[in-house]
């Protein structure tokens, strides 16, 4: 049995990389509960219940599977108890329901009944669509969403803000997690940052919804407590009606969201398109009034509006917003834009303020970083990339694009961990089958679906095959390396015949490695090689 006496001493063998995401999750709840003597633990009733349910989940784990070790490769056992997808030819007779995205999304998923995850990673625009789609593939429809009621403008209750308050930010995002299937590791991020907000007092006992935060906390312990690696969150429908009134209660103020898009273009290459799609937003929602010139952000929005069209009308290629005018946007879209975290890549960091470091240039040419330690052409091809990495595989139709990712997820397989290969435009049939024969690519660590789980904590490495057929977009991207910043991503892509992507050409700004195949060949750009060639 796991106790604060002992715990650190039990797990001093257990590589946290090769854990599931939920358990990884838990131990760095435990190192922070753990400070100062274990105070937080000691004194708080709640973490103390949250910690004390993470040592149960863990003692079950490491009972059922050896302890990963960082020398030796993953134990038999927990191969075994990776989830497996049945084949399947087609989807003929499959029972599905038609869901909304999310509680506040226009659009609709198909949910399988058998599996209890999202079919395809498929998002649809309206019923009508998804009913063609459940109809085009013989499936059976067991229940779909009823349409949502027209709103008028006029009467939205939302109070339009500068800044959500922060216990109904977590209101929303409990209340969007119903009817949903969750998994472990999920409910206890979303708790423990509930924690964290109320332990740092940005939630008050006197906040005017103290009494829903206190029962929205005591529901998501409990759903941890007894939950096993995933579970549907099912909110009681008085409670669900009282969080969605809370949750439609206050609003972003457009002005400010849109100001928010704007400066988070800056400084980056190949944003011309979403600078497009800015102006456009900019334009619709002057247009329809839900913006106005009496707006307190108005004249600011309208010198934001004059950059982005010279930035598209110009030869840069990138948005270079004035020292100037980012000192004006101070505490509009943050408290101060220079001291906004930046990761190593450029982007923003989403990291909490105390894990900010600052270090001498010198001590840094010092620094290990972790790599998954990538021998051999494949080596040779993209580098040694780093943990959690992520990379782009793009070519026309027929070009070897499948022959060369399978071909890469038996290397990793082999070498290097857990591997789930995501065919989900090809799916269950001969092509895949022959490939897999003729690549020599079965192995025991190697997985092949048709569609992309809605858990993906047991993989070290994931490939999706292909982006586009999964409707995946870039949010949806980012979405899933926020998600398992331990899990590397391999996204594959179809090209025109021009060269161009089928989707979103800002992909390749999202990725650490972009690999282009064609001719016989796979040539690779990214940080981790200048430029490595591989026959096909």
């Amino acid at each position: 049995m796991l106790t604060t006496k002992n715990y650190f001493t039990e797990i001093k063998d257990v590589d946290w990389a090769t854990m599931p995401e939920a358990l990884s999750k838990g131990h760095n709840l435990v190192v922070g509960a753990s400070q100062g003597n274990w105070s937080a633990y000691n004194s708080n009733e709640n973490i103390k219940r949250v910690v004390d349910a993470y040592f149960a989940k863990l003692g079950d784990y490491l009972k059922k599977n050896a302890p990963a070790k960082t020398s030796k490769a993953l134990p038999e056992k927990a191969v075994k108890t990776a989830p497996k997808q049945a084949p399947r030819l087609n989807y003929k007779g499959l029972k599905v329901e038609i869901r909304p995205l999310s509680a506040t999304s226009s659009k609709f998923i198909i949910w399988d009944l058998k599996t209890g995850q999202k079919f395809a990673n498929e998002k649809f625009d309206s019923i009508e669509e998804a009913k063609h789609f459940v109809d085009a593939n013989e499936m059976v429809l067991v229940k779909a969403a009823k349409p949502a009621p027209e709103e008028d403008e006029d009467e939205n209750e939302a109070t339009p803000i500068e800044r959500i308050d922060t216990d109904v930010q977590f209101i929303k995002r409990y209340a969007s997690m119903h009817g949903k299937v969750k998994t472990q590791a999920q409910v206890l991020n979303l708790l423990t940052g509930l924690q964290k907000a109320i332990l740092e007092r940005k939630i008050r006992k006197d906040s005017p919804y103290a009494k829903e935060v206190n029962l929205m906390q005591e529901q998501l312990i409990k759903a941890y407590e007894k939950m096993g690696e995933m579970a549907e969150i099912k909110i009681d429908a008085k409670n669900l009606k009282r969080y969605l009134e809370i949750a439609g209660s206050q609003e972003n103020m457009l002005s400010i969201t849109l100001l928010k898009a704007y400066v988070s273009l800056n400084g980056k290459k190949g944003m011309k398109e979403k600078a497009e799609k800015l102006i456009e937003r900019m334009t619709k929602a002057v247009q329809k009034g839900k913006i106005q010139k009496s707006d307190k952000y108005a004249k600011r929005l309208n010198d934001a509006f004059e950059a982005l069209k010279n930035f598209v009308a110009g030869n840069a290629d990138t948005l270079k917003i004035s020292r100037a005018e980012l000192n004006g946007l101070t505490g509009i879209v943050g408290d101060d834009l220079f001291a906004q975290k930046k990761s190593l890549n450029g982007f923003d960091d989403d990291h909490d303020d105390e894990n900010s470091i600052v270090v001498p240039s010198k001590e840094l040419l010092e620094m290990e970083f972790e790599t998954i330690g990538l021998k051999g052409k494949y080596k040779d091809l993209i580098g040694d990339p780093s943990v959690g990495f992520s990379a782009m595989v793009y070519g026309l139709p027929k070009s070897g694009k499948s022959t060369l990712c399978l071909d890469f997820a038996k290397h990793l397989a082999e070498h290097h961990g857990k591997v789930l290969y995501c065919a989900v435009e090809e799916g269950f049939g001969y092509t895949l089958k022959e490939k897999i024969v003729r690549l020599n690519a079965s192995h025991p660590n190697l997985y092949i679906t048709d569609r992309i789980p809605a858990d993906l904590s047991p993989y070290q490495f994931v490939f999706i095959d292909s982006v586009s057929k999964a409707g995946m977009d870039v949010s949806d991207l980012e979405e899933l390396r926020k998600q398992y910043p331990g899990v590397s991503f391999i996204f594959i892509y179809h090209t025109t015949k021009e060269g161009r992507f089928k989707g979103v050409n800002t992909h390749a700004h999202e990725v650490d490695v972009i690999v282009e195949v064609g001719k016989g060949e796979a040539k690779a750009t990214g940080r981790f090689n200048a430029g490595g060639q591989l026959k096909i």
